[in-house]
């Protein structure tokens, strides 16, 4: 029980940060150690302003700054509905819906997506 009251705190903290949280275009400072040490951006490096961008509705500057952050989005909003269905006493619903679209296998595909799109991103360069 306590893991689905940590993640359903810890995403909807993520999707109210993401409301509030207005992050600039280009980021003054970065805590990504990839891009402090090599100056290259890491896999993930522009989600949390694209999560940003996708909470106010601004899907065209969430795409330029990570391609694949409406699916990650997604996965969140994921996260959150199934944790909180676990909470209220409709883990059924979640075990219906997981029959079709595994967990583990969903977030293998977006993990691999993400790392996909950041090789992509050094062969356009």
């Amino acid at each position: 029980m306590m893991a689905y009251w940590t993640a359903f705190v810890f995403t909807t903290a993520v999707f109210v940060v993401s409301v509030v949280y207005h992050p600039p275009d280009t980021p003054t400072v970065t805590l990504c150690t990839l891009k402090n040490s090599t100056g290259f951006d890491c896999p993930t490096c522009g989600l949390t302003r694209a999560f940003c961008a996708l909470a106010k509705g601004e899907w065209t500057r969430a795409l330029r700054f990570h391609p694949m952050s409406p699916v990650v989005f997604a996965l969140f909003g994921w996260w959150w509905l199934r944790s909180l269905w676990y909470l209220i006493g409709r883990g059924n619903w979640v075990r219906r819906v997981e029959r079709w679209l595994p967990l583990l296998p969903t977030v293998l595909v977006v993990v691999a997506g993400i790392l996909g799109a950041w090789l992509f991103k050094f062969w356009i360069r």
